[in-house]
């Protein structure tokens, strides 16, 4: 982690230490000039957009202008442009000057109109692009609370995707208009041939040999007790196959530089559920916990600190990992000749076990490094095997197969460990150990480790089937990347290589008992896709039911059985999916109640799941949906719409009424009919009329 974390420093300073002055000996006012020329007619920027900004910046031998225009008047918005010296565009945005939350509406660009407009966006904007992309095209539902259309292109090279490099455009779905582009591309960059590579066949064998399958623990933390399920999964899923020699090559297709950002700010990993006093008194009373004082003088010992260290914080928090266990977190500070000295230790509030910590002061750039990564490995695992002898034999060391490589000479070593249970290794619980290369001291470590009971090896499918599952299933695929990416600009390699990868388009996550393939949670995975329904030509509502579907307000299943009665829970699910899309029943079905329980849209005491819904209960619920029922309840206030409205339920009388005036429901010949029984076809009629006229 360190190593990455002084990359993005390096980076940092690569991209912003540019001297202004070697703008100015390129005509940096007549480059400039042109740019603001080409972009005002290219979008078509008249003078009412009065005030403009800018500025330039250069990095790996490009130079961008960054261009901003905006109106005094603060009624227009803005536009925002970077414009390569030879004019391609490489970003556009235009925004609104206030952003007003509105309800659905049905788009006036269909999704085929608005990728037209967007490939006829790329081709004027940055035609040097256009005829090197591949749209990737997801077959999921629209956003309903969206404004627009979510365009993704990646380049292609001899008809081989590049997915580092990438473009991303956003189309107002009512005026067509393009609101964001953006395209991430690597200039002058080298691909080598697709001549002489292995065949797939080979590139699975090798992929077998040299990466493989194992079988893997993973946790689910969609509930707030975490869930274990046994998988076969790839430990390196960031390898792939050189397509011409069939060595190890990292993808690095994404680069995530995580985990630091919360524990390197004092405070480090103290969780949200702090006890009060009280609270910690008790615990330390009915559990044993070692006290305050006790936790101190271990975290001292354990960091062989100085008196000169001061306690700065400390914490008792639930490790929320285990039920029944806490953890002390303590930090100290030490300052010394106006220098900051910072430790932190989280320690076994019972056991009294290391769980963390870290080290560190000021910058010891001057100093040598006198230890490389062979002796720094030895010296993490003697550290292990003496603060944790117990976990040490169940731990193997992960491999490093990072793409990057240090600029400067290796000032310290970072080293993780994966545990192993039986044949199956523990993703999530390990060692991590970082030692300083200067003097050889453990300067950070953390172990993560699950108490919980796992799941039983006795059942697996066989490794073969598992190959089977993820070759024909999930696939690999051939594709360019460059391994050097991350330091190419500082040394300036540009040259992208044929690769054999895992395809991302699925989760390599396979059930190791059923084979099925599962999401992150461990939940089976579902394609994302469009529900086509077979029976609808003859229903009244077919536009309507197709048009939900298209936005995930849809019954399982290819048939919708349009005349059919509509029973509450089936109702109830398309109000949910209307009111959230993402929304999933689970197969009791509670989850559906208690989701709409919560929302105030049912009562507890009006849950009937098989009951068929009446066309007055529909709209109860509805206007629920719309939060209009403390209106709707005021009933005196209401007159007679319909010629049967003597046979309204006399406290519904307001519910209707709101939903005749917003045009959610209305009568035939004069009368609402409200007892009448609601089909399927009816049903889907009442949500799409809530979607787009109530909302």
């Amino acid at each position: 982690m360190k190593r990455k974390i002084s990359f993005l420093l390096i980076l940092t300073m690569v991209l912003t230490i540019i001297p202004f002055s070697s703008f100015a000996q390129e005509d940096y006012d007549k480059q400039l000039e042109e740019a603001i020329v080409k972009v005002k007619k290219l979008f078509n920027i008249g003078s009412e957009y009065d005030k403009f900004d800018h500025r330039v910046s250069s990095r790996d031998g490009t130079t961008v202008f960054y261009l901003n225009w905006s109106d005094s008047k603060e009624k227009l918005g803005s536009i925002d442009v970077s414009i390569t010296l030879d004019g391609t565009v490489i970003s556009f945005g235009k925004w609104k000057p206030i952003y007003r939350e509105q309800g659905p509406k049905l788009p006036k660009i269909s999704k085929e109109e608005g990728l037209k407009i967007a490939k006829d966006f790329i081709k004027k904007a940055s035609p040097k692009f256009a005829d090197n992309i591949k749209q990737i095209d997801v077959s999921e539902p629209l956003n309903i609370n969206s404004s627009g259309y979510n365009y993704h292109f990646v380049r292609i090279k001899n008809g081989i995707p590049y997915y580092n490099n990438n473009i991303d455009i956003h189309v107002d779905n009512s005026t067509g208009e393009v609101r964001n582009y953006y395209a991430n591309w690597d200039m002058d960059l080298k691909f080598s041939d697709a001549k002489d590579i292995i065949s797939l066949e080979k590139a699975e064998e090798l992929y077998k040999e040299k990466i493989g399958l194992d079988l893997m623990y993973k946790t689910s933390y969609s509930d707030r007790s975490p869930k274990l399920f046994l998988t076969y999964s790839p430990k390196y899923a960031n390898l792939g196959i050189n397509a011409k020699d069939g060595e190890l090559t990292p993808l690095n297709d994404y680069y995530p530089i995580y985990e630091k950002a919360a524990d390197m700010g004092g405070r480090g990993d103290a969780p949200a559920d702090e006890l009060s006093p009280d609270e910690k008194d008790a615990i330390e009373d009915i559990a044993g916990l070692i006290s305050q004082k006790d936790a101190e003088k271990i975290g001292r010992d354990i960091l062989e600190l100085d008196s000169e260290y001061k306690l700065n914080y400390i914490s008792l928090y639930k490790n929320w990992r285990s039920d029944d266990s806490y953890n002390w977190q303590l930090e100290f500070i030490k300052n010394l000749d106006s220098n900051n000295y910072y430790a932190n230790i989280s320690i076994d509030a019972k056991t009294k076990e290391l769980i963390s910590f870290y080290k560190f002061g000021p910058d010891a750039s001057d100093k040598k490094v006198q230890y490389d990564e062979e002796k720094t490995l030895e010296i993490a695992k003697e550290y292990i095997k003496k603060t944790a002898p117990d976990k040490y034999e169940l731990v193997e060391l992960r491999k490093s197969h990072e793409g990057f490589r240090p600029l400067e000479e290796q000032r310290r070593y970072s080293f993780g460990f994966i545990r192993k249970l039986d044949n199956a290794y523990v993703e999530q619980d390990g060692i991590t150990i970082t030692v300083d290369a200067i003097d050889g001291k453990v300067i950070e470590y953390r172990t993560t480790w699950t108490n919980k009971e796992f799941p039983s090896q006795d059942e697996v499918i066989s490794i073969d089937k598992a190959y089977e599952i993820l070759f024909d299933d999930i696939g690999i695929e051939l594709k360019y990347v460059n391994p050097d990416r991350y330091e190419g600009i500082i040394k300036n390699k540009k040259d992208a290589i044929l690769v054999y990868g895992l395809k991302t388009d699925k989760p390599s996550i396979i059930d190791a008992n059923t084979g099925t393939i599962l999401n992150y949670l461990g939940e089976p995975y579902k394609t994302p896709r469009v529900i086509n329904y077979k029976d609808i030509d003859d229903s009244y509502a077919k536009d309507k039911i197709n048009i939900l579907a298209q936005y995930g307000i849809a019954l399982p299943g290819d048939k919708f059985k349009p005349k059919e009665k509509i029973n509450q829970k089936d109702f109830l699910y398309l109000l949910a999916k209307a009111e959230n899309p993402y929304f999933e029943i689970d197969d009791t079905k509670d989850n559906l109640y208690a989701y709409l329980i919560n929302m105030g849209i049912i009562k507890e005491n009006e849950k009937a799941p098989e009951r068929i819904v009446t066309k007055e209960e529909g709209i109860k619920y509805i206007i629920r949906a719309l939060k209009y029922d403390r209106v709707a309840d005021l009933t005196k206030i209401y007159k007679d719409i319909f010629k049967d409205t003597e046979d309204i339920t006399p406290e519904l009388k307001g519910y209707i009424s709101i939903a005749y005036g917003l045009n959610i429901v209305e009568g035939y010949n004069g009368n609402l009919n409200p007892k009448a029984e609601l089909s399927r076809e009816d049903g889907a009629n009442l949500i799409y009329n809530y979607l787009f006229n109530g909302k």
